[in-house]
C-alpha cells in the first residue's frame, strides 16, 4: 500500500510520498508547517536529507535541532523542518526491528550519529529523487532501522506468541466491531490476563492499539487516493471526522491536509 501525498490548506505539512508495509512506513518529502504536539505508537526515525536540520521539542521544552534523531513510542513531541527534505521512518514496536529499537531507545528523543547509517541514507535520498518504485523505496527505508538494530549485541526478546496471534486476529477483524473478550478467547486467555499481557508486551493498552491499527489502514488507503470518508470507513472509523481527529492527535497535522498525488507503483 503506497502512494504519493501532498498536504493542502493554508499551512501545508509537506509534499512527498508515503509507503506503508507491515510493521512500518516511510513518509519522505519536503516539510512544511510545524506540527502540533502529538504522540503515536510507532518508534520514529527522522533524518534531514538536505543541508539543514530537523527540529523537535517535548512539552515545556525548547526546540532542539538534529541531523538525525529517534523518537520513542508514545513520546509527545512537536516537529518542524520547513522546506527541508526529510525522511520519517516509522517502526512498530511489535515487529522485530521495532522490538530491538524499543529496548535500545526506550524513552525520549535521542540524536543519532551521522555515521550510523553507512550509505543507506544517500541511497534512500537517491531513490526518492529518481522516483523509484514503492518496493524499492520501502527497501531503502527499511535498511535504515535494520542498520540500527544490527548494532544490538543481544537479540530482542520475541513477542509472546499469544499476543502475536492476537495482533493477527485484530487485523483480520478491523472491519468489524472488535471486542477484547473475543480476541482474548481466540488466544485462550481470560480477558483480565490478556489485558495485562497485551500491555506488558506492546507497551500500549488494547483499545488504543486497535485505534492505531485502524489509523494505519485508513492512512494507507487515503494516501493511495481513496476518499477521506471511504478510507475512514475501511479502517473501521465511524466517520471521516473521527479519523481526522485521531490522525491529528497522533501525527500533529490534519488528515484533510493530505491529498494524493501521482506516485510510483
Amino acid at each position: 500500500m503506497a502512494s504519493g501525498w501532498r498536504s493542502g490548506g493554508v499551512q501545508p505539512a509537506g509534499i512527498g510520498r508515503i509507503v506503508v508495509w507491515r510493521g512500518g512506513s516511510i513518509w519522505i518529502g519536503h516539510a512544511g508547517a510545524e506540527t502540533d504536539f502529538h504522540a503515536h505508537h510507532a518508534i520514529q526515525i527522522t533524518i534531514a536529507l538536505s543541508a539543514g536540520a530537523v527540529r523537535f521539542r517535548r512539552p515545556a521544552e525548547e526546540w532542539t535541532s538534529y541531523a538525525s534523531v529517534i523518537i520513542a513510542a508514545h513520546q509527545p513531541h512537536a516537529f518542524e523542518a520547513s522546506g527541508e527534505l526529510v525522511a520519517m521512518i516509522f517502526a512498530e514496536p511489535e515487529w522485530r526491528q521495532g522490538r530491538v529499537l524499543r529496548e535500545r531507545y526506550p524513552a525520549g528523543i535521542e540524536p543519532l550519529a551521522a555515521d550510523a547509517f553507512g550509505d543507506d541514507v544517500a541511497q534512500l535520498a537517491a531513490a526518492f529523487h529518481q522516483g523509484a518504485a514503492n518496493d524499492e523505496l520501502a527497501a531503502r527505508a527499511r535498511a535504515i532501522p535494520e542498520r540500527l538494530t544490527s548494532m544490538q549485541t543481544a537479540p530482542a526478546r520475541p513477542l509472546d506468541k499469544r499476543v502475536e496471534r492476537a495482533v493477527e486476529v485484530l487485523r483480520e477483524r478491523l472491519g468489524q466491531t472488535v471486542v477484547m473478550a473475543d480476541v482474548a478467547d481466540a488466544v485462550h486467555l481470560s480477558p483480565d490476563r490478556f489485558r495485562h499481557l497485551f500491555l506488558e508486551e506492546t507497551g500500549i493498552r488494547f483499545r488504543p492499539y486497535v485505534l492505531w491499527l485502524r489509523l494505519e489502514v485508513a492512512v494507507a488507503l487515503y494516501a493511495a487516493g481513496v476518499s477521506l470518508t471511504d478510507a475512514a470507513h475501511a479502517g473501521g472509523f465511524a466517520d471521516s471526522a473521527h479519523f481526522s481527529r485521531t490522525f491529528k492527535r497522533m501525527f500533529g497535522v490534519p488528515a484533510a491536509g493530505i491529498e494524493p498525488i501521482l506516485g510510483s507503483g
